[in-house]
């Protein structure tokens, strides 16, 4: 089983998509899309997924409740601590897409939830800017400067109500 793992993210790493939609990708922190992104995996909040002043702790917002977001799971690719450069922002985008597609249809992801098939969602890959990714202190809150972060909202603008993921 484990062997199979190996090559299943081998090969979305390689640029093989089994998806039919692939996820977009927003950078945060200083020169990101986003100005600040301090979800972390689980957590639920208020606000457009889209260039702009990002989400703060004042996005928050409970999962059984309206809410515009869900952060489905979150990966550092690199350490906070470890002295790294910058790999590149296509090479973050290229690892978020990655990631994030393994999330897209497999059982992590609940089939429904509240009415919503999850066949009506889109799937965002969060990745570090330059900035936040040199400075991981400077991306703010619990998230930190390096990691990515896979993120679901509906594809038609309108809200969720309840948890995607499982936990």
């Amino acid at each position: 089983m484990a062997v199979l793992v190996v090559l299943l993210v081998g090969a979305l790493l390689a640029g093989w998509r089994p998806f039919t939609a692939e996820p977009d990708v927003l950078s945060y922190g200083p020169d990101g899309d986003l100005g600040q992104f301090t979800l972390f995996e689980g957590q639920c909040a208020r606000g457009r997924l889209a260039a702009g002043p990002g989400f703060g702790a004042d996005a928050d917002a409970q999962c059984g409740n309206p809410h515009d977001v869900e952060v489905v799971a979150a990966t550092s690719p690199v350490g906070e601590g470890r002295p790294v450069s910058y790999p590149g922002e296509a090479a973050l985008a290229d690892f978020g897409r990655s990631y994030c597609a393994l999330y897209q249809d497999s059982d992590l992801l609940v089939p429904t939830a509240s009415g919503v098939d999850r066949g009506d969602l889109h799937m965002t890959a969060v990745i570090p800017s330059r900035a936040a990714f040199a400075d991981p202190r400077s991306a703010g809150g619990t998230s930190g400067g390096r990691q990515v972060s896979c993120v679901i909202s509906r594809d038609d603008g309108e809200q969720l109500t309840d948890r995607f993921s499982v936990i």
